[in-house]
C-alpha cells in the first residue's frame, strides 16, 4: 500500500481530480490517501473543508482501479485554530492552508511513511518510484526548486513533493520548529523555507521526481508550480493542469489529453446528478 498526503479545501478537487487519475493510471496497488484539511470559512468564504460528497466521488475513482483503495478527510481545524491563526504569514499571496503539512507530525492517523503532493501534479510514471525511496535515516526527501537553488541556496528544496519519515520527524521535533518559525518570522516561501531552515536530516531527490519546468522523457511527476517569464519583460505565470485551455495555449503541453478527457468526463456527471 503506498500512503498519500494532500492538503487544502474544498477548491481543490479539480486539482485532487487530476492528480489521482494520473497517479492510478501507472500504479494499481492500493492507495491510502489522507486528505487534510481546516474550516476558516470565517476567513474567507471560500476556505471551507473537504466535502464528504467530493471525497466519495474521489474514492470512486481510485477504487474502480484498485478496490482496496482508500480516501479519508482529516480535520485538523482545532490545532490549527490553536496554533497558527496569529502568525505572521496567515495573510500572503498563498492560503494559510501551504500550513497544513506542518501538521503531520501531530496527527496520529498517518502512518511514518507518507507520500505529500500539491494538487498541480500530473503523473507520467509510476509513484511507486518515489515512495520506495529509503528515507530510514532522513526527515524528509525533494528534489531541488528550480528557482529557489539560483536565487536562494543551491540545495533550496522545493516543498511540492515531499516524502516524509514522519517517525523521524517526530523524533526530532522539526515540524514544530517549523510551525514556530513561520508564526515568528514573515517569509515571501514560509512553508517551504521552514522545512529547509529546521529540517536537518534531507535526502535530496532527482529533478524527475518533481519536474518543475519542462517534461522529459524520465519525468515521474510534473508540477504546474509558479514559473517566470524574462521575455519581453519580466512577469509570473501560474497555470494549473485545470486550466486547460492555457495548459494549451500558453504551456503548449497535449501529453495528458487522456486524463483531461476523464477529467471533463467525471465533471459533466456530477453536473448532471
Amino acid at each position: 500500500m503506498i500512503n498519500l498526503m494532500f492538503c487544502g479545501n474544498d477548491k481543490i478537487y479539480d486539482g485532487l481530480l487530476i492528480s489521482l487519475l494520473s497517479i492510478v493510471k501507472y500504479n494499481k496497488e492500493p492507495l491510502n490517501i489522507n486528505v487534510i484539511t481546516v474550516d476558516l470559512s470565517d476567513i474567507d468564504e471560500k476556505y471551507t473543508p473537504i466535502t464528504e460528497a467530493h471525497r466519495k466521488e474521489l474514492e470512486e475513482v481510485i477504487k474502480k482501479v484498485n478496490s482496496k483503495s482508500e480516501i479519508r478527510v482529516i480535520d485538523i481545524s482545532k490545532q490549527f485554530r490553536e496554533e497558527m491563526m496569529e502568525g505572521k504569514n496567515m495573510k500572503t499571496h498563498y492560503t494559510p492552508y501551504i500550513f497544513l503539512r506542518l501538521f503531520a507530525d501531530k496527527i496520529e492517523e498517518l502512518p511514518d511513511k507518507i507520500l505529500y503532493m500539491d494538487i498541480d501534479i500530473v503523473c507520467y510514471d509510476d509513484i511507486a518510484k518515489i515512495y520506495n525511496t529509503d528515507v530510514s535515516n532522513y526527515e524528509f526527501a525533494a528534489a531541488k526548486d528550480y528557482y529557489g537553488k539560483w536565487f536562494i541556496d543551491i540545495n533550496y528544496m522545493n516543498s511540492g513533493v515531499l516524502l516524509m519519515n514522519l517517525k523521524k520527524l517526530r523524533e526530532t521535533n522539526a515540524l514544530s520548529k517549523c510551525r514556530q518559525m513561520c508564526l515568528d518570522k514573515k517569509m515571501l516561501l514560509p512553508d517551504q523555507t521552514a522545512l529547509n531552515k529546521c529540517c536537518k536530516f534531507k535526502l535530496l531527490l532527482p529533478r524527475k521526481y518533481n519536474e518543475q519546468k519542462k517534461r522529459t522523457e524520465d519525468t515521474v511527476v510534473r508540477h504546474f508550480s509558479m514559473t517566470m517569464k524574462f521575455i519581453p519583460y519580466f512577469k509570473t505565470v501560474n497555470i494549473k493542469p485545470w486550466h486547460i485551455d492555457q495548459v494549451h495555449d500558453v504551456y503548449k503541453i497535449y501529453d495528458y489529453e487522456d486524463i483531461i478527457e476523464q477529467y471533463k468526463t467525471i465533471m459533466r456527471s456530477n453536473e448532471n446528478v
